[in-house]
């Protein structure tokens, strides 16, 4: 086989999505752009108060993210993740945080360019809210 033959097949099986990442919208790293929720007293806090600021890594399965509140450590979980056409479904396994009710966290979801918004929902009332940039 001819070197080029050989730089032809090396490029397109190196550089080619699986047909499965092609069709997976999260498969990347994120970092959070804005996001707030609603705390124990009802009340809307915004992450730009806290400082937080936050990193999501996601591949085919999993996903991990970190958060800081300004330079001190906020939170941390890790675990397996689903979606469909609406929803994105985390199940953490391992978080630094309790988790709550079964510990599934299902989000409403728009992808609109490299933005995700998501919103997370409890007996109708909009508990948390996040946009996050996709990381080039």
């Amino acid at each position: 086989m001819k070197l080029s033959h050989l730089l032809f097949w090396y490029c397109i099986t190196c550089t080619s999505l699986p047909t499965w990442a092609s069709d997976n919208p999260f498969i990347g790293t994120w970092q959070l752009v804005s996001g707030e929720y609603l705390n124990e007293n009802k009340e809307i806090i915004a992450y730009s108060t806290l400082g937080i600021r936050s990193q999501k890594v996601i591949n085919a399965s999993h996903f991990s993210f970190v958060s800081f509140s300004d330079d001190k450590f906020w939170a941390a979980g890790t675990g397996q993740y689903s979606f469909n056409a609406t929803q994105y479904i985390e199940t953490p396994t391992m978080a630094s945080y309790p988790l709550e009710g079964d510990g599934t966290y299902t989000f409403t979801y728009e992808i609109k360019g490299d933005q995700w918004h998501n919103a997370r929902w409890h007996d109708g009332i909009r508990v948390e809210y996040e946009i996050w940039q996709k990381v080039k």
